[in-house]
């Protein structure tokens, strides 16, 4: 009986081993979708001087990665930055296009980096006084810092826009502060594109924009600051185009109190046909 046993205990963990390693063997012998790996020369983390010198170091981050117009591919690079002694740290995200060599898509490339880059410039060389006071202050672990994401609204053969959102916080500040700017490309001109090149000269659009955002905001509250909605250029820069309409972006702290956050308001073709170029957008 105790030999019986013996063979049967036996039998049953030989069993569990060859499920085992049969589970094993098909975890690394079937194919899987797996990022290319990063060159161990470059770092997401780049730790500038005391100077306040940063070396930015861009590294591509594949899941994100976007096929467009023809063969394009929109590519999400990450710069990350920090240092101790000046007090700052940033995180920025942002797109870069690969598939053409093409000098219009080379220039945008660049602008987008440059754009980017301005983004963070402020924290790189604070002031004797700024550091006097980050070390000797009431916040000694709080570091300035900028965070910055991006969001595809549209990507076309025709057409590419992008709605970046910063938050850029300073020592001592209640709170970080939230922003955007965007971009829109026109592959067809090879040229960004403003808000009136989508409408006919002379045409009313701004004031269609504003009494359509001013009615479509003031369902959500009876606060709305209704003089950061007259129709005046400034007031409209930070917009996107959709596949549905335009989308007009408005900073937390514009149209409401700033504890509302951040508003956007999208305008359908539709509404806006009569005062539309005849070119397609």
């Amino acid at each position: 009986m105790k030999q019986t046993a013996v063979r049967i205990a036996g039998a049953l963990l030989a069993f569990i081993l060859g499920v085992i390693a049969h589970s094993l063997w098909s975890e690394f012998t079937t194919p899987q979708s797996t990022p290319p790996p990063v060159n161990a020369s470059q770092s997401t983390v780049s730790e500038p001087v005391a100077t306040g010198m940063a070396v930015a170091i861009p590294v591509a981050t594949p899941d994100r990665d976007l096929v467009f117009g023809g063969g394009l591919k929109l590519v999400s690079n990450e710069v990350q930055l920090r240092n101790e002694f000046l007090r700052y740290k940033a995180n920025l995200t942002y797109p870069q296009i690969e598939g053409s060599d093409a000098l219009s898509i080379r220039k945008l490339n660049k602008q987008i980096a440059s754009l980017v880059t301005k983004q963070y410039q402020w924290l790189l060389n604070p002031s004797q006084e700024d550091l006097r006071y980050y070390k000797k202050g009431p916040h000694p672990e709080v570091f300035n810092s900028v965070d910055l994401y991006y969001d595809v609204i549209l990507a076309t053969d025709a057409f590419l826009s992008i709605y970046f959102e910063g938050f850029s916080y300073g020592i001592g500040a209640a709170h970080s502060v939230q922003y955007s700017f965007v971009v829109n490309y026109d592959f067809r001109s090879h040229r960004e594109v403003k808000l009136s090149d989508i409408f006919k000269p002379g045409s009313k659009y701004l004031e269609v924009i504003s009494r359509f955002c001013i009615e479509r905001l003031s369902q959500t509250s009876d606060s709305l600051w209704t003089k950061e909605l007259a129709p005046v250029t400034r007031n409209f820069e930070s917009w996107n185009l959709s596949r549905d309409g335009i989308r007009f972006n408005f900073d937390a702290c514009k149209v409401f109190g700033c504890a509302a956050g951040k508003q956007t308001v999208e305008i359908p073709f539709t509404a806006l046909t009569h005062l539309r170029r005849n070119h397609g957008t």
